[in-house]
């Protein structure tokens, strides 16, 4: 296993690859991954004597490869897609290791969880504070709100155009995450039109309505 540590860590394709903004699944990873499945494999059936106390072992590859991702993660040139980056990679390892059934959602693994709250909170973040809620009465609560929501419907589509072509390979992982920015990003839309009724009959109009921008959600990280 030292050598697979040596070829991978040396491998020059992370160097070339990552900072261009590569966040799919890195051939290095599927190599890994298969490792740890055919060691997996090996201890089911007692090839190995005592392989848990090797640095080979199934749970220390793991630990490796997720040790590994963190790193060469810091080489992407964009904090959104270094966490698409761990998303990816992290959950094509927990995937390879333990598959979901067909046709069911994935729980995701802490680290996935963790990797797509931050991506969230990194990619969208900017978005929702220009629809914070205000705290000033009357009409000048009025006033505020109308440059707020033009403020959102500009930082939304600038955050949607930059991603709109990144991808997440796998359909379930990229359902899930879909769902995750709707949930966070329009529900919030949905309670600053109904705390503004005179902006949800603008927004009606209008090439902006959540439900427009959940149309327009679905449609991220095909590639």
């Amino acid at each position: 296993m030292e050598k697979v540590r040596t070829l991978v860590e040396d491998d020059d394709s992370w160097a070339t690859e990552v900072p261009q903004g590569w966040s799919e699944v890195h051939r290095n990873t599927r190599w890994i991954a298969d490792c740890i499945v055919s060691l997996c494999e090996a201890e089911a059936g007692w090839i190995f004597i005592s392989i848990n106390n090797s640095s080979g072992s199934p749970s220390n590859m793991i630990h490796y490869i997720n040790d590994l991702l963190l790193r060469k993660s810091q080489l992407c040139p964009d904090p959104s897609l270094k966490y698409l980056f761990l998303l990816n990679n992290s959950y094509f390892v927990a995937q390879m290791i333990e598959p979901c059934e067909s046709g069911h959602d994935c729980k995701l693994t802490p680290e996935c969880k963790a990797y797509m709250d931050s991506y969230l909170d990194v990619s969208w973040g900017d978005v929702l504070c220009c629809i914070a809620k205000s705290h000033f009465p009357g009409l000048l609560h009025c006033w505020i709100s109308t440059p707020s929501l033009a403020k959102f419907e500009s930082a939304f589509s600038k955050t949607y155009q930059a991603q709109k072509f990144w991808k997440v390979p796998d359909p379930r992982l990229r359902n899930i995450l879909r769902r995750a920015i709707t949930e966070r990003v329009v529900s919030s839309y949905r309670e600053y039109l109904k705390e503004h009724p005179e902006l949800a009959e603008q927004v009606s109009h209008s090439k902006s309505t959540p439900e427009v921008l959940e149309e327009m959600l679905g449609q991220l990280f095909e590639g």
